[in-house]
Parts: structure tokens; C-alpha cells; sequence
């Protein structure tokens, strides 16, 4: 089995993950499937200590075992390996865990496998010009959708600093199109309550990237983005040493200004398919 320890995997892998997760890596995982795309078996062979080394407190080793399981789950991110399906539960399941140190990076890594799924499932059986071929295995459609289910309650995810979690939450989401109608009803909706601004921008942008593949909500999500391309939102912000009154008042009201972003995906909302 190839040796994934790492140079700090002395200073306490897996120790952010619970004895209970760490079963489950074991018993609910095909590592057979789990493997590195460009080396042959069996020195190309991952083990469950990858999976913890995601928990480690130390961000060195989580960010190597994030990616190698990158590389394994989608290799140059032309198609979906037999290893992401295996392992997407547990990659959705450290982005809804504060405790781990890249939840932004592994949001990437869904990114490129939604994307990566889409373009499979668009391209059909074959090699594609230059040879190339975007592939998806059987239980992916499947294992995603269930994934989209996961994320959905992080589009609220309020602890702290983790605006830039929210945004990349959304980016994902944007990407589940077959779904288009229901995500955009949810966008609006969280675009109300969102207190950061590009977590904002980010619901917008993917209003936008959803609103061509929409049934019954797309004319409603081109309304509400034209609105939003002349809506100043709350207004500049006022400078806390001048007026701090005025400071205040202005933080505590709700409200945006998303316009450049909103120009931006209402081009994408009325690109044609």
C-alpha cells in the first residue's frame, strides 16, 4: 500500500477525527477503488489513514491528504474517478466539519467534480477530440444528488468567519443544474438573511449559472437579477472614526450592493444553452 504519512504526519494524524468517524472510513469505503490514477498497484493503493489525515489539526497534513484525494477522485479534472463516489460522503462531511482546516479546499475539489460529472453525463460514451475521455461511474449521479442534499444547510452556515465556506457552498450548488428550480428558490431566499457581502455575491453569480437550465423559475430569476443590477443596497459604508452612530445604523441594516456581480450573472442568465 502506498505510503501517504507525509513529513508532519508525526505530529497527530487523524487526531481531529473521532473513533466513531474513523470506523466508518473503514467499513463504508471500497479502497479498492481508492487509488492513485498514475501510479500502478499496489504501490498506487490508498488506505482509511488518508481519509483521516483530512481531520489533522496540522494544516500541512490535511492539506496533502486533501490533495491526494484531489488527484485520486478526479486526476486532471477531465472526469470522475471510481474513487469519488466512495469517498464523497466524507469529503461533504469534513466541509460541514468547522474543525477542519479546508473546508474551502475540498469545496474545490466538489467544484471540479460537479463540473467534471455535468460534462460526462452532456458528452455521452466515447473519447472526445484528442483523445480525451470525461467518464463518470454508474453510482455517481446518485452519490452527488445525495451530496447536494448534505451542502444545502451550509448556504446558512453562521459560525464565525465562515462567509467564504458559504460562498464556495454556493459555487458548488450552482453546478447542480438539474436541480436549477429548487436551488434558485433557495439562493433568494438566503440572499435575504446572507450578512456578508461575497457570500452575497456568490448567491447572485449562481442565480445566474442556474437560471438557463430553470423550468418554472427562470423568468423569475432574470426579474429579481435585473433588479439586483440597479439596487445599491444599503449604501456605502460610513466611516466608524467620523460617525459612529451613523456606523452602526448602517451595519444593522440588511441589504447588498451586488450590482457589478448581478451584471455579471444576468449575462450568464440569458446566455443560450
Amino acid at each position: 500500500m502506498k505510503d501517504t504519512e507525509g513529513a508532519d504526519a508525526g505530529t497527530g494524524t487523524g487526531a481531529g477525527a473521532s473513533a466513531e468517524l474513523t470506523a466508518r472510513f473503514a467499513a463504508e469505503v471500497d479502497w479498492t477503488k481508492v487509488v492513485d490514477l498514475y501510479i500502478p498497484l499496489p504501490d498506487g493503493q490508498y488506505g482509511p489513514d488518508l481519509l483521516e489525515r483530512l481531520w489533522s489539526p496540522d494544516l500541512r497534513t490535511a492539506d496533502d491528504a486533501h490533495g491526494t484525494l484531489h488527484f485520486a477522485c478526479c486526476g486532471d479534472g477531465s472526469s470522475v474517478s471510481p474513487a469519488a463516489p466512495e469517498v464523497l460522503p466524507f469529503l461533504v462531511e469534513a466541509v460541514r466539519d468547522p474543525a477542519v482546516k479546508v473546508r474551502s479546499q475540498i469545496l474545490e475539489t466538489l467544484g471540479v467534480l460537479a463540473r467534471a460529472g455535468n460534462a460526462a453525463r452532456a458528452a455521452g460514451p466515447g473519447p472526445r477530440p484528442g483523445g480525451r475521455w470525461r467518464t463518470a461511474p454508474a453510482a455517481w449521479p446518485a452519490a452527488w444528488d445525495r451530496a447536494v442534499d448534505a451542502l444545502l444547510p451550509l448556504l446558512a452556515d453562521d459560525v464565525e468567519g465562515d462567509e467564504d465556506v458559504r460562498a464556495g457552498v454556493a459555487v458548488v450548488l450552482a453546478r447542480a443544474t438539474y436541480r436549477a428550480d429548487d436551488l434558485i428558490d433557495r439562493f433568494l431566499a438566503r440572499f435575504e438573511d446572507e450578512p456578508h457581502l461575497s457570500a452575497a455575491e456568490q448567491l447572485v453569480l449562481a442565480v445566474g449559472e442556474l437560471a438557463p437550465h430553470a423550468v418554472e423559475r427562470r423568468g423569475d430569476a432574470v426579474a429579481w437579477l435585473r433588479q439586483r443590477t440597479v439596487d445599491a443596497g444599503k449604501g456605502e459604508e460610513p466611516d466608524m472614526d467620523d460617525d459612529t452612530e451613523a456606523w452602526l445604523a448602517w451595519m444593522e441594516q440588511p441589504g447588498h450592493d451586488v450590482r457589478p456581480a448581478a451584471v455579471l450573472a444576468l449575462r450568464r442568465a440569458l446566455r443560450p444553452l
